[in-house]
C-alpha cells in the first residue's frame, strides 16, 4: 500500500544541511507503458504529509517527536501505526511463521518415503537461510558526480550516477537549497525522517533509496535503470511551493479508527 508514497519520501531524501520547511513539492513519477502518477509531499516543522494520486486515499504522515509514521486510508477512515515497535513485532511474526511452517513441513516428513523426505529436507535448509527479500544490500551506493547540469521545475541541478558495485543503478540531480528556496529549520526533521525509516526498513531487503548515503542536495529529478541501462522509471518535481501549510494537514483526522499492521501467518 505505501510503496507508491515511499518514492516521493525517497525523493526527498539526501539533505544533510537542507530541509523543508512550510514547503510543497509536485512530484510526477512516469514508468514506460504506464500512466503518469503524482506526488505531493509537504513539510512543516517536524511534521511530513506524502500523498500519492494512484493510492487513492492513502495519505502518509511522519511526526518526529514521536518517531512514527501513520499510514492513512479516507475511504476508510482509518489509520495504521508505523514506528520501531510496530517493525519489531512484525519481524517477529514474520520469524515466528517461519519456524511455524518448518515444524509443520516435519511433522509431514515422517508421513512421507525415504526419497520425497530427502527432498523436503533440501527445501527446509533453503527456508533455514534468512529469506532473500529480508537480506540486506551486499554493497552501499556510491555517488560520482558527472560534472553536467540539468533542471526540474525551472530549478538547476547537478547529475549524479549511483553505482552499486560496477552496475549503475540511478542517475540523480541534486539541487542545491538556495535553488530550491528552503528554509533549514527543518533539517533535523528531515534526517530524522530518513534515519527512522531507513532503521525500520533495513531488515525488509533492499530499499532503495531509503538506505543511500546520498551527497547534499536536493534531488529533484532521480532516474531509474535496469540491468542494460535503460531508464525503468522517473520522479520529476514539477513544482515547489512555500508558505504556511494548514496544521491540520499533518495530523490523523479525528474520528478515524485505528487498524493493526497486517500479520504474518503461515498457510
Amino acid at each position: 500500500m505505501l510503496n507508491n508514497v515511499m518514492r516521493a519520501a525517497a525523493l526527498c531524501f539526501g539533505v544533510s544541511v537542507a530541509a523543508l520547511a512550510d514547503t510543497k513539492l509536485e512530484i510526477q513519477h512516469t514508468e514506460p507503458g504506464k500512466p503518469a502518477e503524482s506526488q505531493t509531499v509537504m513539510i512543516t516543522t517536524g511534521k511530513v504529509r506524502m500523498d500519492q494520486s494512484q493510492a487513492g486515499d492513502t495519505v502518509l504522515l511522519f511526526h518526529q517527536s514521536a518517531n512514527t509514521f501513520y499510514a492513512i486510508q479516507n475511504d476508510q477512515k482509518s489509520y495504521m501505526v508505523f514506528n520501531p515497535e510496530t517493525a519489531g513485532a512484525m519481524m517477529s511474526q514474520v520469524s515466528e511463521a517461519q519456524q511455524q511452517m518448518m515444524a509443520q513441513l516435519e511433522e509431514r516428513m515422517a508421513q512421507m518415503p525415504e526419497a520425497q523426505r530427502e527432498q523436503m529436507k533440501g527445501m527446509m535448509s533453503k527456508m533455514g537461510q534468512p529469506m532473500p527479500q529480508m537480506q540486506e544490500k551486499k554493497e552501499p551506493t556510491r555517488y560520482e558526480a558527472r560534472g553536467d547540469s540539468g533542471s526540474a521545475a525551472g530549478i538547476d541541478c547537478r547529475w549524479h550516477d549511483a553505482f552499486e558495485g560496477a552496475k549503475k543503478i540511478r542517475e540523480v540531480c541534486l539541487a542545491s537549497r538556495g535553488a530550491m528556496g528552503m528554509d533549514s529549520s527543518d533539517a533535523a526533521t528531515m534526517k530524522a525522517m530518513q534515519s527512522s525509516m531507513q532503521s525500520m526498513l533495513k531488515n525488509f531487503g533492499n530499499s532503495g533509496m531509503w538506505q543511500d548515503d546520498m551527497p547534499d542536495g536536493m534531488p529533484v529529478r532521480v532516474r531509474h535503470l535496469d540491468d542494460n541501462g535503460n531508464v525503468t522509471s522517473e520522479q520529476v518535481v514539477s513544482n515547489v511551493s512555500h508558505g504556511a501549510l494548514d496544521p491540520s494537514l499533518f495530523e490523523v483526522p479525528a474520528g478515524y479508527e485505528k487498524r493493526e499492521m497486517p500479520s504474518f501467518e503461515p498457510r
